[in-house]
């Protein structure tokens, strides 16, 4: 089964309504299940991939980055340099939509 991790804080947001992730690259995600597990206590969820795209960060559709967590784009940008320091507005993510 194919499988992403999550920071704590993101893995709780999961009981919150979260369902999208987006990921810095290109990421060969299919459509079907797919396991969380968060980083530290090694909680697990599996949860339905019902779509994914590729776009720019700059690019993410607003609905997406806000269910992300995110407020708009200067601040996905810069929320995500957490995970990715190097980020750039112009790199490519991919954007996974989900059902938990």
């Amino acid at each position: 089964m194919q499988k992403l991790t999550l920071y704590e804080d993101i893995f709780d947001a999961l009981e919150k309504g979260k369902v999208t992730t987006i990921r810095k690259g290109r990421r060969d995600i299919a459509l079907g299940e797919l396991l969380f597990e968060s980083v530290e206590t090694n909680r697990q969820q599996i949860v339905d991939v019902v779509m994914v795209y590729y776009t720019r960060l700059e690019n993410v559709k607003r609905e997406d980055l806000e269910n992300d967590g995110f407020k708009n784009h200067q601040d996905m940008w810069e929320q995500m340099q957490r995970f990715y320091p190097d980020i750039g507005l112009e790199d490519e993510v991919t954007v996974v939509l989900f059902n938990v």
